[in-house]
């Protein structure tokens, strides 16, 4: 069997509430590389309990209490750095803003004659087209997508277009030809309806533009750090 078989497999196991050490003889694996594939499921009360009272448990219950304590100080610590994060960043003043979207550009744009953008991130995505809009006032119609997607979802090529176009607010008309990558291995993906590739976008006659950005992305690296104390 193949280990993403394996693993789905496992997850559908422990979302019936079978335990990890169940799941390990069954599939075949160590416990450990299948505590790390369902580290993300929650079993219901009702699954936990029948886990603590069952016999193959009874003198594991002080540990699985105690992972259950963990796995809840592990989740409240990302709720907290998460709220943390909004409160911080939730008002960004026109600078900062500004200074995100070059520094993103910087990591994910084309260098070249042309302003090409590249990320399977909707959200990054969406950031930057109002970025160039903010900052830079390309019109809507001047932006122009390709999407890149696994060959394995090839039939589903319209389905991840339209995601696209609707989570963009973009015409379907601005997508040009989609790019399918050749896997090596088929792989089987748990959450394959789930799957939208990753888009690049071209902002059309944008060789001016790009020189512009080259100048400020050199003024980035050359800036001064000014020596302020302040809550980061």
């Amino acid at each position: 069997m193949a280990k993403s078989q394996q693993k789905l497999k496992a997850r559908k196991l422990r979302r019936g509430g079978m335990s990890i050490i169940k799941i390990a003889d069954t599939v075949k694996v160590a416990k450990s590389t299948v505590s790390l594939w369902c580290r993300d499921i929650e079993l219901t009360e009702r699954q936990k309990l029948i886990l603590l009272n069952s016999k193959e448990n009874g003198l594991r219950r002080g540990q699985l209490i105690g992972a259950e304590i963990q796995k809840k100080r592990r989740l409240d610590r990302i709720e907290k750095y998460r709220l943390e994060g909004i409160k911080k960043l939730s008002n960004l003043t026109l600078k900062q803003y500004f200074s995100a979207g070059l520094t993103l550009y910087l990591a994910e744009g084309s260098k070249e004659r042309r302003i090409i953008f590249t990320n399977s991130d909707p959200r990054v995505v969406k950031f930057m087209i109002s970025w160039f809009r903010t900052f830079f006032n390309v019109p809507t119609e001047d932006f122009a997508f390709y999407l890149i997607i696994n060959q394995i979802h090839k039939t589903r090529e319209k389905i991840v277009k339209n995601y696209w176009s609707e989570y963009l607010n973009m015409s379907i008309k601005q997508f040009r030809k989609t790019s399918f990558v050749k896997a090596k291995q088929k792989k089987v993906y748990e959450n394959h309806h789930k799957y939208y590739g990753a888009i690049h976008f071209q902002i059309l006659k944008s060789t001016e533009l790009s020189y512009k950005i080259k100048g400020l992305l050199v003024g980035l690296f050359e800036a001064k750090v000014l020596n302020r104390i302040a809550s980061v």
